[in-house]
This record gives structure tokens, C-alpha cells and sequence, in this order.
């Protein structure tokens, strides 16, 4: 009874143990080089607009932009673009009960483990497999989350799905899967 610790305590390192990542991976936005090249032109038409219709009064072409509008297009360009720019990235987490994927820009993952039936290393190129856009598709069915990654991790669910998460240490990322899923899952995953 003496070595045991006081329920508040057991509460807390159990709290503390579950919002404790066994594995976490970031990927920058930054890295990728069609994004920068993106927030670069995306930011100097921010500036150029502001300046040129803003400040300097000038119609851009044929339009006469009044100064409101100018700033109100100008500025989230010419800030919030390269401030996003680097600040975003793809977050994956391993925890004891789940894998969570923050991509940093539309969509986030949130999957219990209990829900994941197969884990697949995959050190193929994986950038052009998965996130096929069918007109007249109801659900789609295999969600890739990858940012400047080419090899990943498939995890198959109960329904069927599979979700296909793009590492640069893939078999580190499939490891700590194995380990928050128990020794039984370890033999069962392929690569």
C-alpha cells in the first residue's frame, strides 16, 4: 500500500500518458518547392496591389480599384501568405489509443487504433496512388496524407478504408504503430 500512488496522482501520469505522443513527425509546407514558389508570387502581387492601387492610387488595367478594396486583397496576400508560409505543416502523432494527422491546411485524422486492422510500411513512391478525384463518387475510400514525403504507411480499418500516411522513417512511424497496438499486431503487419 505504501508504494502505491494516491488516485489523484494515478489519474494524472494516466492523463499525462495518453496525450504523450510515442511518435510524432513533422512535415513543412515550406520544403516543398511549388508551394514557395507560390506564396513568392502570391506575395509579391499582395505588395504590388497595395502599393500600386493603394498607395499610388492607380487603376490596375481598366479597373479603378478603390483604396478598401486594394487593402482588403492586398494584405492577406502580402501577410498572411508568407506568415502561413512558415508556420504550416503536417503533424503526425502516434499516442497509446490512436494515430492523429494534422495537415495543416484542410483536413485533419483522428483514428483510434482499436479501429485499424493492417499497418503496410510502403517504400514505393506513393505520390501518385492515392486521392484519385471519380465524378459521382459518394465516399472515397483511400485518403492519403503527404506532404513532401514518398514513402508512408497504409493503414487498413474494419470498413475497409485505407488511409495512407506519408514519412520520411516510415518503418520508425510503423513501429511505434506496433508498439501502441500491443505485441500481438507486430507479426501481423507487413513491409
Amino acid at each position: 500500500m505504501a508504494n502505491q500512488r494516491p488516485l489523484a496522482t494515478r489519474g494524472a501520469a494516466r492523463y499525462h500518458n495518453a496525450m504523450t505522443p510515442l511518435y510524432r513527425e513533422e512535415q513543412l509546407y515550406r520544403e516543398l518547392p511549388p508551394f514557395t514558389l507560390l506564396v513568392i508570387v502570391g506575395t509579391l502581387f499582395g505588395w504590388l496591389l497595395v502599393i500600386w492601387a493603394g498607395l499610388l492610387g492607380r487603376p490596375i488595367g481598366q479597373a479603378d480599384l478603390p483604396v478598401p478594396v486594394a487593402l482588403a486583397i492586398g494584405l492577406p496576400f502580402g501577410l498572411i501568405l508568407p506568415l502561413a508560409y512558415g508556420r504550416l505543416s503536417m503533424t503526425t502523432e502516434v499516442f497509446a489509443d490512436r494515430i492523429v494527422v494534422h495537415n495543416g491546411m484542410s483536413s485533419n485524422l483522428s483514428l483510434p487504433l482499436a479501429n485499424v486492422v493492417d499497418v503496410v510500411v510502403r517504400t514505393d513512391d506513393i505520390r501518385g496512388d492515392y486521392n484519385i478525384r471519380n465524378i459521382g463518387a459518394v465516399a472515397n475510400t483511400r485518403t492519403a496524407y503527404v506532404v513532401d514525403a514518398n514513402q508512408g504507411v497504409q493503414l487498413e480499418v474494419r470498413d475497409g478504408r485505407l488511409f495512407l500516411i506519408g514519412s520520411r522513417q516510415p518503418e520508425a512511424l510503423a513501429a511505434a504503430l506496433a508498439a501502441a497496438r500491443g505485441p500481438g499486431t507486430a507479426a501481423a503487419e507487413r513491409g
